[in-house]
């Protein structure tokens, strides 16, 4: 039994997540395991409630040192979202630094864009009120625009529509992305065209060897945003590595 205990803690620390049924093929096939799937549950329950593993979601797993991914928000970021909340008291907003992105990135590149998300009735709005008051603004910038004028490392705003239902989080009495609302963006718009491809490939495979991530909320919003599909085979491939 302690075998078994120990060929399912060897499984999970090659994987970033798992399933009941990833578990069970990998016991029957590379351990000649005649264990049940009823006695695996049961070890998976005692494994989560000693501490060793974390159930990310229904039927997914995780070995339970991966950290939570926390954004905090700035004083600058604070004072921002104070005024735009008494110009606007009934708009939800969301709010981050370009810099969070670094510790998932495999080539680190340089982003200081504040990235301020609102109802998508209210943007236009809102970006010509940032403008009018001398911040430094674009509305949803196009690749072409970033590419030949807008210089990432230094401080401005890039106003977008907040997609609703999207997963995100108070923090400090504003809020914030979630990392899997944070993922599926980087892989969807456009204005992070430079962090997709093989890019995006490495920050979902950092992403899920570094922090916790919630894989039924992550396909959740995966799927609202209409690339469910991509980012299940970004997972399944990633998976698929020892």
């Amino acid at each position: 039994m302690n075998n078994c205990r120990q060929d399912i803690m060897n499984y999970a620390h090659s994987q970033p997540y798992f399933g009941l049924r990833d578990l069970y093929d990998y016991l029957e096939k590379d351990c000649n395991s005649t264990i049940t799937r009823k006695t695996i549950s049961w070890y998976l329950t005692q494994l989560v409630e000693s501490g060793e593993l974390q159930r990310l979601s229904r039927g997914k797993y995780a070995v339970a040192f991966r950290q939570q991914f926390q954004i905090i928000p700035t004083e600058e970021q604070h004072k921002l979202i104070k005024d735009l909340n008494q110009k606007w008291p009934y708009a939800h907003f969301c709010i981050y630094n370009g810099s969070i992105i670094s510790p998932l990135q495999h080539h680190i590149s340089a982003n200081n864009i504040t990235y301020i998300e609102t109802e998508r009735e209210a943007i236009v709005a809102v970006f010509n009120y940032l403008r009018d008051n001398g911040k430094v603004a674009y509305l949803q910038p196009t690749r072409q625009l970033i590419s030949n004028y807008i210089d990432l490392s230094q401080p401005a705003i890039f106003v977008k529509p907040l997609i609703t239902e999207s997963p995100i989080q108070e923090c400090g009495g504003i809020f914030v992305p979630t990392l899997e609302k944070l993922l599926v963006d980087l892989q969807k718009d456009k204005d992070f065209f430079y962090l997709q491809e093989l890019e995006g490939f490495h920050i979902f495979q950092n992403a899920l060897s570094l922090y916790a991530v919630n894989i039924s909320r992550l396909f959740r919003y995966a799927d609202r945003r209409g690339i469910k599909d991509e980012v299940k085979a970004i997972i399944e491939t990633i998976n698929s590595y020892d």
